[in-house]
């Protein structure tokens, strides 16, 4: 404040001296010609007057500027801080995967998880677990057996060190199960563990990623390449006239050009060509030339 006092006599004169330079230097003598020293007594006092009140704008301007500043950091730091929280929802779960009732029905993901080539959190829906439960207590046989072996798998899992099952206690508000895990899984970045087609096609649409036991299963089958001989048993008779049909280990089909007769019989085959199917993998063989037949 006391510079202040101080800095105003001493800028009123700097700057009123300015002016005068300024007004003599600057301004065609026309105009002084018609108007005297009133001009030159105007441009001192105007100067001397801006230089009087530079301590006030100056001040004004950092005040204003600070203020700004203050609410520029601010601002970042609240747009920093919804993004942290809104990133912490996205990384809360480490490897998130939703899981569909289809794949704990199915019962083959227990067994992958085993292995260890899936890792992460396996994020259980309430629709899920009441779907099961639903499932557990109908009166169809078939589907009680379906609702207790998802049940059972989902039991499984919780004990599996492999993974870290958690069980949610919200979920979206969708109308259908597979609108939630989509929903869901989109929101977190997560993908969805099904062997369900319906809803593979409807998350990939959604641009969410998918894991499908049915596909993972395909992947890892037996390769096989035309011209190439198998031993296998012959199971039952083909859907076409004179076929054969047996199984792989891994449970890929075999069909058998003129094998009907040879139901129970072990004999080589000779692969003609193998067929992708959207249930799987099919294998179509003819005898071997060398075929030798066993009980």
């Amino acid at each position: 404040m006391k510079l202040k006092f101080l800095l105003r006599p001493a800028l009123t004169v700097v700057f009123g001296f300015i002016g005068a330079l300024v007004a003599r230097s600057g301004t065609p003598p026309v105009i002084f010609a018609a108007t005297g020293d009133y001009f030159l007594i105007v441009a001192v006092l105007a100067f001397a007057i801006l230089g009087f009140i530079l301590p006030d704008i100056l001040e004004l301007a950092g005040r204003a500027g600070i203020t700004a500043l203050s609410h520029q950091i601010a601002s970042y730091l609240q747009t920093a801080r919804k993004k942290v929280r809104k990133g912490s929802k996205i990384t809360k779960y480490a490897n998130a995967m939703v899981v569909d009732t289809s794949a704990l029905i199915d019962g083959r993901l227990v067994d992958i998880v085993k292995t260890g080539f899936i890792y992460g959190t396996f994020l259980i829906i309430p629709s899920v677990v009441s779907e099961l439960h639903r499932l557990a207590d109908n009166p169809s046989e078939l589907k009680r057996v379906k609702g207790r072996r998802g049940l059972e798998s989902l039991s499984s899992l919780q004990l599996d060190k492999n993974i870290k099952v958690e069980m949610l206690s919200f979920e979206p508000d969708n109308q259908t199960v597979d609108d939630k895990l989509v929903k869901l899984a989109s929101s977190i970045r997560a993908k969805i563990i099904t062997v369900d087609f319906n809803l593979n096609r409807v998350a990939k649409v959604k641009k969410v990623a998918v894991l499908n036991l049915n596909e993972l299963a395909n992947a890892v089958k037996t390769a096989v390449l035309p011209s190439e001989q198998l031993r296998i048993q012959i199971n039952a008779v083909g859907k076409e006239k004179n076929q054969g049909v047996g199984y792989l280990a891994d449970g890929t089909m075999v069909v058998v050009e003129d094998a009907a007769n040879l139901k129970g019989k072990t004999v080589d085959v000779e692969v003609l060509r193998v067929l992708q199917t959207v249930a799987g993998k099919m294998i179509f063989a003819r005898r071997a030339n060398n075929a030798n037949e066993r009980e």
